[in-house]
């Protein structure tokens, strides 16, 4: 494996490409001071992490007027996004080429991958109502978060009574009998403060499948609870909870006649629950810093035919934290241990095999990351963690992170990490009448990983320019559609040999006035896995090119806003069955635009309304073969606030 010589070259790249591009998404100088939470063990600067970082705040939320944190990420760099049909159907996330599940998901430190979804994220289940910010790492993490964050961490933090007080109401309608609103609130004292929230979606939504006309309805319902206290000046202590309950229409694949998706009364219901609790504790004049977290996450999945149950799954993960941050000096050491214990239940009928099962799952990990300020201009990153697993053999991952600050607005950054992703239950113990059996026999998945950019400001900070070249090799990447002879099924297994994803982020911005502003970025991105021959093939559902466009406009005394964004997603590839005997074959997916509008208006300081408009090209793409996505479509609502 070439890794010194590659590393090279991608710095030579960065080099030379420098003065070409000048900056990159370099975050203007009150960003660059923003706190990351999720880029290492102890809160730091964004300008002291090597990691390329993007920060979604509350004020971008509600000028996109998004309704699902994914219709934001379309527009991130290195992120594809691919929907299964209409609004609340299946959704997946992949970053720099990787899979759907090497994308770890943090609600507020919760870790939020679902053991019954196949360690995916449930991104159809996340509205953006009381969100307060979104960090997005890109890059491996496993050093710090463990299994899943091979590509990437994606932590959504909620508001708390302190960020946001007041209550704040809003109600919308619009196209596909869509119903949308949402109440949250908080309040609080010097020592204390409570915060709340409520969302309701309900769409009748569209036709999903090429053949047919049934449109497939869905609803998500989200609440939320979150305290704080502090009952002396060095002690915290922390409450959250978050409820989801969906229910979202699909239509079944007809493997016998076309091999494509075909009007079914097919549907699935969804359950999750988070809870996180935990205290701060400071000692030792500030230079000591305990903190002890648990957290909690279950799951219910629950598939309907024709209104009947049919099949379920579900999962429970608690994961017990203990932390202590040492001060030394200018540097800072943070050492952990933790315990996460997982359960994951499946339940169906009993045909030709048994798909009932309960399966557990234990991991103790011990983890070090040391933050070292103490060289002028440079900050430096070095990670370690060791985890126990009770299926698996005994893993390290590490990584290392540099920050150079060559000038007062140009940052230069680089990362080493490894990643690390333990097999699925489904994968090792799955089994789907008629279609797949588990393999109990799956090593983990693990990767090696380089990246370096620049981050750069220009024309006195008004414009920002972000560039990263990023490579990864995936060793033992788990193929879940190997066909078993012997079995007459579909299975998993590891393939021999090397996975390679590799690409450019770029993005930009550019604060025209201090009302008019402009932005854009582009990512390429490669992606190969091994076939069964040994050859390399391009992986599915990762488009080679994709980029996004957006202006925002403050009229009328800064009361009105326009924003305009245009998504770009480019050529990829799909699989397709067709019935049997004939075989699988490599399909292509058409590029596309999404164009997106949307403006509002402050009657008062407390009253707002908004219109917003998807998809105004009225696009007619696919983002997974044969499953139709909604055409153009229009919104308005209102949105109001007390006690501010």
């Amino acid at each position: 494996m070439a890794y010194r010589p590659l590393f090279v070259y991608l710095v030579n790249a960065i080099v030379c490409c420098a003065p070409a591009f000048g900056q990159t998404n370099a975050a203007s100088t009150a960003e660059i001071d923003n706190i990351i939470v999720s880029a290492s063990r102890s809160p730091i600067a964004q300008a002291n992490t090597g990691s390329s970082v993007t920060v979604i705040t509350r004020e971008q939320i509600e000028l996109r007027q998004a309704r699902y944190v994914t219709d934001l990420l379309r527009s991130v760099p290195g992120f594809a996004v691919s929907h299964v049909g209409t609004t609340g159907s299946q959704t997946q996330v992949r970053v720099r080429g990787s899979e759907a599940n090497h994308v770890l998901v943090l609600i507020d430190g919760v870790r939020a991958n679902d053991p019954a979804s196949g360690d995916e994220f449930r991104w159809e289940l996340l509205g953006t109502s009381n969100i307060e910010r979104i960090e997005i790492v890109r890059g491996p993490q496993s050093s710090l978060w463990g299994s899943d964050a091979v590509s990437a961490v994606v932590h959504i933090i909620t508001q708390s009574g302190g960020d946001r007080p007041g209550i704040n109401a809003y109600a919308e309608g619009g196209s596909f009998n869509t119903i949308n609103g949402g109440l949250h609130g908080g309040t609080g004292g010097d020592t204390w403060s409570l915060a709340f929230g409520l969302e309701r979606l309900d769409t009748s939504g569209t036709n999903i499948s090429r053949n047919g006309s049934e449109d497939d309805e869905s609803d998500l319902t989200t609440a939320s609870l979150s305290a704080q206290l502090q009952p002396s000046a060095n002690l915290t202590l922390k409450l959250g909870f978050r409820a989801v309950d969906a229910y979202s229409q699909f239509d079944p694949v007809d493997f016998i006649a076309s091999g494509l998706p075909e009007d079914g009364d097919a549907a699935t219901d969804a359950e999750r629950s988070y809870w996180n609790a935990g205290a701060t504790l400071s000692t030792f004049d500030g230079r000591i810093l305990h903190r002890i977290d648990a957290r909690y996450l279950e799951s219910d999945n629950r598939n309907l035919i024709d209104g009947s149950p049919n099949s379920s799954t579900a999962s429970d993960r608690k994961t017990l934290t203990y932390q202590a941050d040492i001060q030394l000096g200018e540097n800072l050491l943070s050492l952990a241990i933790e315990n996460e214990r997982t359960r994951f239940e499946q339940r169906g009928a009993i045909g030709f095999g048994d798909p009932n099962q309960d399966q557990k799952m234990r991991v103790n990990s011990v983890i070090a990351d040391f933050q070292g300020k103490s060289i002028d201009r440079l900050t430096w990153l070095l990670s370690a963690r060791y985890d126990n697993y009770s299926d698996f053999d005994n893993a390290v991952s590490g990584r290392l992170s540099l920050a150079y600050r060559l000038s007062e607005r140009t940052l230069l950054r680089a990362n080493l990490g490894t990643g690390l992703k333990v097999p699925t239950f489904t994968e090792r113990f799955g089994f789907f009448p008629g279609q797949f059996i588990g393999n109990p026999h799956l090593k983990p998945e693990k990767s090696i990983s380089y990246d370096v950019g620049i981050d750069r400001m220009l024309l006195h900070d008004a414009i920002e320019l972000q560039l990263t070249v990023y490579y990864q090799e995936l060793e033992d990447e788990i193929n879940g559609f190997f066909f078993d002879p012997g079995a007459f099924l579909f299975t998993a297994v590891n393939v021999e040999g090397i996975s390679i994803r590799k690409g450019l982020e770029m993005s930009a911005t550019l604060n025209l006035t201090q009302n008019l502003s402009f932005g854009g970025s582009y990512t390429y991105t490669d992606s190969t896995e091994r076939d069964g021959l040994g050859g390399d093939v391009r992986e599915l559902r990762r488009p080679r090119h994709s980029g996004s466009l957006n202006a925002s406009y403050l009229f009328l005394d800064e009361r009105a806003n326009l924003t305009v964004v245009a998504d770009y997603n480019g050529t990829s590839t799909d699989i397709f069955f067709p019935p049997f005997p004939a075989p699988s074959e490599i399909v292509s997916l058409e590029n596309y635009w999404l164009l997106d509008l949307t403006a509002s208006y402050y009657i008062n300081h407390n009253t707002n309304i908004f219109v917003r408009a998807n998809n105004l090209l009225d696009e007619d793409y696919e983002q997974v073969l044969g499953y139709r996505t909604p055409g153009r479509s229009a919104y308005a609502g209102v949105r109001v606030s007390f006690g501010k």
